[in-house]
Protein backbone atom coordinates (compact mmCIF):
# COMPACT_ATOMS: atom_id res chain seq x y z
CA UNK A 1 0.00 0.00 0.00
CA UNK A 2 1.29 3.28 -0.84
CA UNK A 3 1.14 6.20 1.59
CA UNK A 4 -0.20 9.12 0.55
CA UNK A 5 3.12 11.45 1.34
CA UNK A 6 5.35 8.76 -0.73
CA UNK A 7 3.62 9.34 -4.20
CA UNK A 8 2.77 13.26 -3.00
CA UNK A 9 6.31 14.03 -2.47
CA UNK A 10 7.62 12.35 -5.77
CA UNK A 11 4.65 13.86 -7.71
CA UNK A 12 5.87 17.43 -6.43
CA UNK A 13 9.46 16.73 -7.38
CA UNK A 14 8.60 15.60 -10.52
CA UNK A 15 6.28 18.74 -11.20
CA UNK A 16 9.16 20.77 -10.10
CA UNK A 17 11.87 18.98 -12.34
CA UNK A 18 9.81 19.78 -15.21
CA UNK A 19 9.26 23.34 -14.41
CA UNK A 20 13.14 23.95 -13.55
CA UNK A 21 13.73 21.54 -17.38
CA UNK A 22 11.35 24.80 -18.75
CA UNK A 23 9.07 22.76 -20.42
CA UNK A 24 6.08 23.04 -17.67
CA UNK A 25 5.87 27.14 -17.25
CA UNK A 26 2.31 27.61 -16.34
CA UNK A 27 1.46 27.43 -12.79
CA UNK A 28 -1.82 25.27 -13.21
CA UNK A 29 -0.02 22.02 -14.88
CA UNK A 30 2.51 22.09 -12.42
CA UNK A 31 -0.19 22.24 -9.71
CA UNK A 32 -1.71 19.28 -12.49
CA UNK A 33 1.38 17.46 -12.43
CA UNK A 34 1.98 17.44 -9.20
CA UNK A 35 -1.89 16.47 -7.78
CA UNK A 36 -1.57 14.00 -10.17
CA UNK A 37 -0.99 10.06 -8.60
CA UNK A 38 0.93 8.71 -11.82
CA UNK A 39 1.18 5.40 -10.07
CA UNK A 40 -2.46 4.71 -10.09
CA UNK A 41 -2.54 4.67 -13.60
CA UNK A 42 1.18 3.12 -14.50
CA UNK A 43 0.56 0.03 -11.76
CA UNK A 44 3.11 -1.89 -13.43
CA UNK A 45 5.44 -1.44 -16.45
CA UNK A 46 7.52 -3.18 -19.11
CA UNK A 47 11.29 -3.28 -18.95
CA UNK A 48 12.51 -5.48 -21.30
CA UNK A 49 11.47 -9.48 -20.76
CA UNK A 50 10.91 -7.68 -17.19
CA UNK A 51 7.36 -6.76 -15.45
CA UNK A 52 7.88 -4.06 -12.80
CA UNK A 53 4.82 -2.96 -10.61
CA UNK A 54 3.90 -2.17 -7.17
CA UNK A 55 4.07 -6.34 -6.42
CA UNK A 56 7.50 -6.20 -7.23
CA UNK A 57 10.60 -4.31 -6.48
CA UNK A 58 8.08 -1.49 -5.71
CA UNK A 59 10.69 0.77 -4.57
CA UNK A 60 11.95 1.06 -7.93
CA UNK A 61 9.25 0.77 -9.78
CA UNK A 62 7.65 4.18 -7.45
CA UNK A 63 10.87 5.95 -8.19
CA UNK A 64 10.54 5.05 -12.05
CA UNK A 65 6.61 6.19 -12.41
CA UNK A 66 7.62 9.37 -10.62
CA UNK A 67 10.64 10.32 -13.34
CA UNK A 68 10.59 11.86 -16.41
CA UNK A 69 10.60 8.46 -18.21
CA UNK A 70 8.14 6.70 -20.98
CA UNK A 71 6.88 3.63 -19.34
CA UNK A 72 5.81 0.66 -22.11
CA UNK A 73 2.40 -0.95 -20.77
CA UNK A 74 1.48 -2.76 -23.85
CA UNK A 75 2.93 -5.02 -26.43
CA UNK A 76 1.05 -6.85 -29.23
CA UNK A 77 3.05 -9.36 -31.60
CA UNK A 78 3.35 -8.51 -34.99
CA UNK A 79 4.76 -10.03 -37.97
CA UNK A 80 6.06 -9.47 -41.27
CA UNK A 81 5.58 -11.65 -43.81
CA UNK A 82 7.64 -14.27 -43.39
CA UNK A 83 10.09 -12.08 -41.01
CA UNK A 84 10.17 -13.64 -37.02
CA UNK A 85 7.68 -12.39 -35.03
CA UNK A 86 8.02 -9.37 -32.99
CA UNK A 87 6.99 -7.46 -30.19
CA UNK A 88 6.08 -3.81 -30.93
CA UNK A 89 4.64 -1.24 -28.35
CA UNK A 90 0.89 -0.61 -28.27
CA UNK A 91 0.82 1.53 -25.42
CA UNK A 92 2.84 3.88 -23.20
CA UNK A 93 2.64 6.33 -20.12
CA UNK A 94 4.65 8.75 -22.53
CA UNK A 95 7.39 10.67 -21.04
CA UNK A 96 5.93 13.57 -18.55
CA UNK A 97 8.41 16.02 -20.03
CA UNK A 98 6.88 15.39 -23.73
CA UNK A 99 3.39 15.46 -22.26
CA UNK A 100 3.93 19.05 -20.14
CA UNK A 101 4.98 20.08 -23.85
CA UNK A 102 2.00 18.76 -25.82
CA UNK A 103 -0.33 20.21 -22.86
CA UNK A 104 1.10 23.64 -22.76
CA UNK A 105 1.30 23.85 -26.41
CA UNK A 106 -3.03 22.97 -26.24
CA UNK A 107 -3.12 26.98 -25.15
CA UNK A 108 -6.39 25.46 -23.33
CA UNK A 109 -8.24 28.57 -21.41
CA UNK A 110 -11.05 28.15 -18.29
CA UNK A 111 -13.70 26.19 -19.88
CA UNK A 112 -11.95 24.38 -23.25
CA UNK A 113 -13.54 21.32 -24.56
CA UNK A 114 -10.76 18.69 -25.55
CA UNK A 115 -10.82 15.61 -27.10
CA UNK A 116 -8.27 13.60 -26.49
CA UNK A 117 -7.23 10.61 -29.20
CA UNK A 118 -5.21 7.56 -27.59
CA UNK A 119 -6.26 7.65 -23.73
CA UNK A 120 -4.00 4.87 -22.84
CA UNK A 121 -3.21 4.08 -19.24
CA UNK A 122 -5.28 7.41 -18.86
CA UNK A 123 -2.73 9.10 -17.05
CA UNK A 124 -2.95 12.35 -19.31
CA UNK A 125 -6.51 12.33 -19.36
CA UNK A 126 -6.15 13.16 -15.68
CA UNK A 127 -3.97 15.61 -16.26
CA UNK A 128 -6.58 17.21 -18.28
CA UNK A 129 -9.53 16.55 -15.58
CA UNK A 130 -7.41 18.24 -13.30
CA UNK A 131 -6.93 21.47 -14.95
CA UNK A 132 -10.37 22.14 -16.97
CA UNK A 133 -12.83 19.41 -15.18
CA UNK A 134 -13.66 15.96 -16.09
CA UNK A 135 -16.91 17.55 -18.09
CA UNK A 136 -14.85 19.26 -20.37
CA UNK A 137 -12.69 16.18 -21.09
CA UNK A 138 -13.37 13.53 -23.51
CA UNK A 139 -11.43 10.60 -24.52
CA UNK A 140 -10.91 7.63 -26.88
CA UNK A 141 -9.27 4.88 -27.77
CA UNK A 142 -9.10 1.78 -30.02
CA UNK A 143 -9.05 -0.92 -27.50
CA UNK A 144 -11.80 -1.62 -24.98
CA UNK A 145 -9.76 -3.19 -22.52
CA UNK A 146 -7.50 0.10 -21.76
CA UNK A 147 -10.89 2.14 -21.88
CA UNK A 148 -11.87 0.30 -18.91
CA UNK A 149 -8.77 0.14 -16.81
CA UNK A 150 -8.65 3.96 -17.90
CA UNK A 151 -11.95 4.69 -16.55
CA UNK A 152 -11.79 2.82 -13.65
CA UNK A 153 -8.64 4.20 -12.52
CA UNK A 154 -10.02 7.55 -13.26
CA UNK A 155 -12.58 7.11 -11.19
CA UNK A 156 -10.46 6.00 -8.55
CA UNK A 157 -8.09 9.55 -9.08
CA UNK A 158 -11.83 11.10 -8.78
CA UNK A 159 -12.34 12.38 -11.78
CA UNK A 160 -15.42 11.06 -14.81
CA UNK A 161 -15.10 12.17 -17.95
CA UNK A 162 -16.45 10.79 -21.28
CA UNK A 163 -14.88 7.77 -22.54
CA UNK A 164 -15.55 5.98 -25.87
CA UNK A 165 -13.62 2.78 -26.96
CA UNK A 166 -13.34 3.73 -31.16
CA UNK A 167 -11.09 4.58 -34.29
CA UNK A 168 -9.63 7.58 -33.35
CA UNK A 169 -9.45 8.57 -36.94
CA UNK A 170 -12.76 9.41 -36.96
CA UNK A 171 -12.93 12.06 -33.77
CA UNK A 172 -16.06 11.73 -31.64
CA UNK A 173 -19.02 13.47 -33.89
CA UNK A 174 -21.74 13.63 -31.21
CA UNK A 175 -20.10 15.63 -28.79
CA UNK A 176 -18.47 18.11 -31.17
CA UNK A 177 -17.49 20.51 -31.27
CA UNK A 178 -14.24 20.50 -29.34
CA UNK A 179 -11.65 24.08 -28.86
CA UNK A 180 -8.85 21.89 -28.05
CA UNK A 181 -7.80 18.56 -29.96
CA UNK A 182 -4.62 16.42 -28.70
CA UNK A 183 -3.41 13.14 -30.17
CA UNK A 184 -0.82 11.12 -28.04
CA UNK A 185 -0.13 8.75 -31.07
CA UNK A 186 1.07 9.71 -34.08
CA UNK A 187 -0.87 10.23 -37.67
CA UNK A 188 0.34 10.60 -41.27
CA UNK A 189 -1.66 13.63 -41.84
CA UNK A 190 -4.51 15.32 -40.24
CA UNK A 191 -7.94 13.12 -40.31
CA UNK A 192 -10.72 15.44 -42.05
CA UNK A 193 -13.25 14.27 -38.95
CA UNK A 194 -10.87 16.27 -36.86
CA UNK A 195 -10.87 19.64 -38.67
CA UNK A 196 -14.43 18.97 -38.93
CA UNK A 197 -15.02 18.61 -34.79
CA UNK A 198 -12.89 21.36 -34.21
CA UNK A 199 -14.42 24.24 -33.04
CA UNK A 200 -13.96 28.28 -34.48
CA UNK A 201 -10.55 29.26 -33.50
CA UNK A 202 -9.84 25.73 -31.88
CA UNK A 203 -6.71 24.11 -31.43
CA UNK A 204 -4.94 20.62 -32.79
CA UNK A 205 -1.66 19.56 -31.21
CA UNK A 206 -0.97 16.37 -33.00
CA UNK A 207 2.45 14.13 -33.50
CA UNK A 208 3.26 12.97 -36.78
CA UNK A 209 4.03 9.40 -37.74
CA UNK A 210 8.34 9.10 -38.85
CA UNK A 211 11.91 9.37 -37.86
CA UNK A 212 11.88 13.11 -37.82
CA UNK A 213 9.78 13.78 -34.28
CA UNK A 214 7.56 16.47 -36.04
CA UNK A 215 4.87 17.99 -33.47
CA UNK A 216 1.96 19.56 -35.46
CA UNK A 217 0.46 22.60 -33.72
CA UNK A 218 -2.31 23.69 -35.47
CA UNK A 219 -5.18 26.45 -35.55
CA UNK A 220 -8.12 26.06 -37.53
CA UNK A 221 -8.11 29.11 -40.07
CA UNK A 222 -11.60 28.67 -41.91
CA UNK A 223 -14.47 26.32 -41.39
CA UNK A 224 -12.74 23.43 -43.94
CA UNK A 225 -9.08 24.28 -42.92
CA UNK A 226 -6.21 24.27 -40.09
CA UNK A 227 -3.09 25.77 -40.52
CA UNK A 228 0.50 25.86 -38.23
CA UNK A 229 3.75 24.63 -38.25
CA UNK A 230 6.15 22.04 -36.40
CA UNK A 231 6.87 22.72 -32.70
CA UNK A 232 10.85 23.21 -31.89
CA UNK A 233 10.57 19.94 -29.64
CA UNK A 234 10.33 16.32 -31.30
CA UNK A 235 8.77 13.97 -29.81
CA UNK A 236 8.26 10.22 -30.68
CA UNK A 237 4.65 8.31 -30.28
CA UNK A 238 2.98 4.92 -31.41
CA UNK A 239 1.05 5.28 -34.73
CA UNK A 240 -2.49 5.63 -34.29
CA UNK A 241 -3.83 1.64 -35.31
CA UNK A 242 -7.84 0.77 -36.24
CA UNK A 243 -7.76 -2.18 -35.17
CA UNK A 244 -7.17 -3.30 -31.81
CA UNK A 245 -5.53 -6.69 -32.72
CA UNK A 246 -2.99 -5.52 -34.82
CA UNK A 247 0.10 -3.48 -33.76
CA UNK A 248 0.35 -1.24 -36.89
CA UNK A 249 -2.46 0.55 -39.07
CA UNK A 250 -4.19 -1.37 -41.77
CA UNK A 251 -1.27 -2.28 -44.55
CA UNK A 252 1.44 -0.48 -42.92
CA UNK A 253 4.58 -2.57 -42.12
CA UNK A 254 8.03 -2.35 -40.71
CA UNK A 255 10.01 -3.92 -43.73
CA UNK A 256 10.34 -3.90 -47.42
CA UNK A 257 9.58 -7.65 -48.86
CA UNK A 258 10.06 -6.62 -52.57
CA UNK A 259 12.32 -8.96 -54.56
CA UNK A 260 13.63 -8.71 -57.86
CA UNK A 261 17.43 -7.89 -58.80
CA UNK A 262 18.86 -5.05 -56.91
CA UNK A 263 20.34 -1.62 -58.63
CA UNK A 264 23.89 -1.91 -58.04
CA UNK A 265 26.22 0.66 -57.77
CA UNK A 266 28.17 3.02 -55.73
CA UNK A 267 27.33 6.36 -54.12
CA UNK A 268 29.36 9.73 -52.71
CA UNK A 269 26.82 10.22 -49.60
CA UNK A 270 28.61 9.29 -46.48
CA UNK A 271 25.88 6.58 -45.47
CA UNK A 272 27.05 7.51 -41.59
CA UNK A 273 25.63 10.68 -42.32
CA UNK A 274 22.29 9.90 -42.62
CA UNK A 275 22.78 7.45 -39.10
CA UNK A 276 23.75 10.53 -37.61
CA UNK A 277 21.48 13.20 -39.14
CA UNK A 278 19.73 15.79 -36.92
CA UNK A 279 16.13 15.36 -36.30
CA UNK A 280 15.52 18.46 -38.47
CA UNK A 281 17.48 16.49 -41.22
CA UNK A 282 15.36 13.62 -41.08
CA UNK A 283 12.47 15.48 -41.09
CA UNK A 284 13.00 17.30 -44.18
CA UNK A 285 14.19 13.63 -45.01
CA UNK A 286 10.86 12.35 -44.63
CA UNK A 287 8.63 14.63 -46.92
CA UNK A 288 10.55 13.09 -49.53
CA UNK A 289 10.18 9.61 -48.84
CA UNK A 290 6.37 9.38 -46.78
CA UNK A 291 6.42 5.77 -44.26
CA UNK A 292 10.25 6.15 -44.45
CA UNK A 293 12.10 3.73 -41.86
CA UNK A 294 15.51 3.57 -40.96
CA UNK A 295 17.90 0.91 -39.95
CA UNK A 296 21.27 -1.34 -39.64
CA UNK A 297 22.70 -4.92 -40.42
CA UNK A 298 24.88 -6.77 -38.53
CA UNK A 299 27.72 -8.57 -39.29
CA UNK A 300 28.54 -11.78 -38.16
CA UNK A 301 30.43 -9.79 -34.76
CA UNK A 302 27.26 -8.05 -34.28
CA UNK A 303 29.50 -4.84 -35.81
CA UNK A 304 27.11 -2.35 -37.85
CA UNK A 305 27.67 -3.18 -41.38
CA UNK A 306 25.61 -1.11 -43.38
CA UNK A 307 22.81 1.03 -42.81
CA UNK A 308 19.13 -0.22 -44.41
CA UNK A 309 16.75 2.61 -45.63
CA UNK A 310 13.16 1.68 -46.89
CA UNK A 311 9.38 2.53 -47.35
CA UNK A 312 7.06 0.47 -48.12
CA UNK A 313 7.66 0.04 -51.60
CA UNK A 314 11.62 0.86 -51.59
CA UNK A 315 14.55 -0.06 -49.95
CA UNK A 316 18.88 0.58 -50.20
CA UNK A 317 20.90 -1.06 -48.15
CA UNK A 318 24.57 1.50 -48.03
CA UNK A 319 27.58 -0.60 -46.68
CA UNK A 320 29.40 1.77 -44.14
CA UNK A 321 33.21 0.57 -45.30
CA UNK A 322 33.99 3.09 -48.14
CA UNK A 323 36.16 1.56 -51.36
CA UNK A 324 38.82 2.78 -51.62
CA UNK A 325 38.10 5.75 -53.63
CA UNK A 326 35.66 6.98 -50.87
CA UNK A 327 32.48 5.91 -52.12
CA UNK A 328 30.16 3.55 -50.69
CA UNK A 329 28.23 0.40 -52.07
CA UNK A 330 24.38 0.45 -52.37
CA UNK A 331 21.81 -2.10 -53.36
CA UNK A 332 18.34 -0.31 -54.29
CA UNK A 333 15.32 -2.63 -54.68
CA UNK A 334 11.70 -1.81 -55.17
CA UNK A 335 9.31 0.68 -57.33
CA UNK A 336 12.01 3.20 -57.25
CA UNK A 337 15.72 4.22 -56.47
CA UNK A 338 14.94 5.06 -52.29
CA UNK A 339 18.67 6.51 -52.08
CA UNK A 340 18.55 8.31 -54.93
CA UNK A 341 16.05 10.35 -53.34
CA UNK A 342 17.68 10.55 -50.17
CA UNK A 343 20.66 11.98 -51.89
CA UNK A 344 18.63 14.72 -53.75
CA UNK A 345 16.48 15.27 -50.76
CA UNK A 346 19.60 16.03 -48.80
CA UNK A 347 21.00 18.33 -52.02
CA UNK A 348 18.47 20.14 -51.54
CA UNK A 349 18.37 20.66 -47.58
CA UNK A 350 21.75 22.02 -48.11
CA UNK A 351 20.89 24.30 -50.92
CA UNK A 352 18.24 25.47 -49.11
CA UNK A 353 20.63 26.62 -46.48
CA UNK A 354 19.90 23.64 -44.11
CA UNK A 355 16.10 24.43 -43.01
CA UNK A 356 15.11 23.78 -39.32
CA UNK A 357 11.60 22.61 -38.29
CA UNK A 358 10.55 26.42 -37.71
CA UNK A 359 10.42 27.30 -42.08
CA UNK A 360 8.36 24.50 -42.29
CA UNK A 361 4.17 25.52 -41.83
CA UNK A 362 1.07 23.12 -42.75
CA UNK A 363 -2.10 23.54 -44.25
CA UNK A 364 -4.87 21.19 -43.96
CA UNK A 365 -7.62 20.89 -45.59
CA UNK A 366 -10.56 18.54 -44.55
CA UNK A 367 -10.10 16.37 -47.45
CA UNK A 368 -7.13 14.64 -47.49
CA UNK A 369 -6.13 15.03 -50.61
CA UNK A 370 -5.54 18.57 -49.81
CA UNK A 371 -2.87 18.83 -47.06
CA UNK A 372 0.77 19.70 -47.48
CA UNK A 373 3.93 20.87 -45.74
CA UNK A 374 5.16 24.01 -46.98
CA UNK A 375 8.78 25.81 -46.81
CA UNK A 376 8.72 29.44 -45.53
CA UNK A 377 5.51 30.64 -46.90
CA UNK A 378 2.30 28.49 -48.45
CA UNK A 379 2.76 30.12 -51.69
CA UNK A 380 6.24 29.66 -51.88
CA UNK A 381 8.54 27.53 -53.78
CA UNK A 382 8.82 24.19 -51.80
CA UNK A 383 5.62 22.08 -50.46
CA UNK A 384 5.01 18.21 -49.83
CA UNK A 385 1.75 16.69 -49.82
CA UNK A 386 0.40 14.92 -46.53
CA UNK A 387 0.27 11.76 -46.09
CA UNK A 388 3.49 11.25 -44.27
Amino acid sequence: MIRSSEWEDGARRLATELRDAGVLTDQAWWDAFAATPRHVFVPSFIDGDHVVGAGSNEDRWLETVYSDEALLTQTRTHTDGELLAQELPTSSSSAPSVMAIMLDRLAVQPGSSVLEIGTGTGYNTALLCHRLGAASVASIDIDPALVTLARRRLNDAGHSPAMIAKDGTTGWAQRAPYDRIIATCAVTHVPPEWIGQLAEGGRIVAPLVGPGGGLMVLDKTAPDEVSGGFDLHSVGFMPLRDQVAEALPSGETMSFAGTGLPHCGLTRLDPRKIAGASEDQLLFLQLHLPGLYLAGARDRDLQSSSLVVYTGDAMAEVDLTPTADHCWAVQQRGAYRVWDTVESALRTWSALGQPERSRLGITALDRGDRQYVWLDSPDGSYSWPLHL
